[in-house]
């Protein structure tokens, strides 16, 4: 697996936003809050290009959600050099040829949802982005 790739809706990245968070995890920040190209460009180089490179010679498949910000010549290059195919899955349709939406992202979204009401119980405030990628067992 992976590690996770936290973007933050900011103008700047503080170090305490990292602090304690999962093992390899990689942080960054756009003014949106929306995986934008240069985030995703990092993401592939910094987490993804590694990872690939690290399994047994031959050709890797990519599979991308047809994002805008998934369309990189630097990556496209990348890909190329490294024996990868890039693929983009057609606009529209993501319930059909994105399972992972239904059988990982939907637990994960159940539980964090838990753990923002079981926060709210306790806190007043939304939970900030220093505390946020340190584990949570309910203290505040």
């Amino acid at each position: 697996m992976l590690p996770p790739y936290i973007v933050y809706k900011a103008d700047y990245l503080w170090i305490t936003w990292k602090e304690s968070g999962p093992t390899n995890a990689r942080y960054n920040r756009s003014r949106s809050g929306w995986f934008e190209t240069n985030l995703f460009e990092d993401w592939f180089l910094q987490i993804a290009l590694p990872y690939i490179r690290s399994l047994p010679p031959g050709q890797k498949v990519l599979i991308g959600d047809n994002l805008a910000s998934h369309i990189s010549l630097d990556v496209v290059q990348k890909c190329e050099e490294n024996n990868i195919c890039f693929i983009l899955l057609p606009p529209n349709s993501t319930q059909l040829t994105q399972p992972l939406d239904v059988s990982v992202f939907r637990p994960i979204k159940i539980k964090w949802r838990k753990v923002l009401r079981d926060w709210k119980k306790d806190n007043k405030d939304v939970i900030r982005k220093d505390v946020f990628p340190r584990p949570h067992d309910g203290a505040t």
